[in-house]
């Protein structure tokens, strides 16, 4: 009988890893989002000082979903790591599948003596509940923290001035 395993991506999951990236961006309802491609990813999580860490959950081989995250430092508390993108294929979801990937990476931090992992979850997202019902706090109403961006363009711009 076939189990859902989860390992450390590999080079050559990088395909599947952008596939299901793609997917999680219809998801989100954020499909002109994701811009890069496999050979990207492959270059940022293999190459060189890896830009991010990922593990894939895999079914009879096949990957059907991925956890990917990297480590951050913070002023306060020190090493940190960040959960950027956790997704698990419709057909297997309710299966533990996302509870077994986010496992993962709390074991990864506490090993590495990280300080808390931080995320971000859309508004509308009903995943809110997973992550509560694991202890995660809403950092927008508890400390009223609001997240901003400078997008390419505008670090040109504030680089020229």
């Amino acid at each position: 009988m076939s189990e859902i395993i989860v390992r450390r991506a590999r080079r050559e999951d990088c395909k599947a890893i952008e596939k299901l990236s793609k997917e999680l961006a219809v998801y989100e309802k954020l499909i002109n989002r994701p811009q890069i491609d496999y050979k990207t990813l492959e270059r940022d999580g293999f190459d060189g000082q890896p830009l991010y860490l990922c593990n894939v959950a895999t079914y009879d081989e096949k990957i059907i979903g991925f956890i990917l995250f990297y480590y951050t430092y913070s002023t306060w508390c020190g090493k940190s790591m960040c959960l950027e993108d956790i997704y698990v294929m419709p057909d297997f979801r309710g299966k533990n599948v996302g509870s077994k990937l986010l496992k993962t990476i709390a074991k990864e931090a506490i090993e590495n003596d990280c300080n808390k992992v931080d995320f971000e979850v859309l508004e509308w997202n009903p995943s809110q509940q997973f992550y509560k019902k694991y202890g995660a706090e809403d950092l927008t109403l508890k400390e009223q923290w609001h997240r901003y961006r400078f997008s390419k363009e505008d670090l040109k711009k504030l680089a020229l001035d």
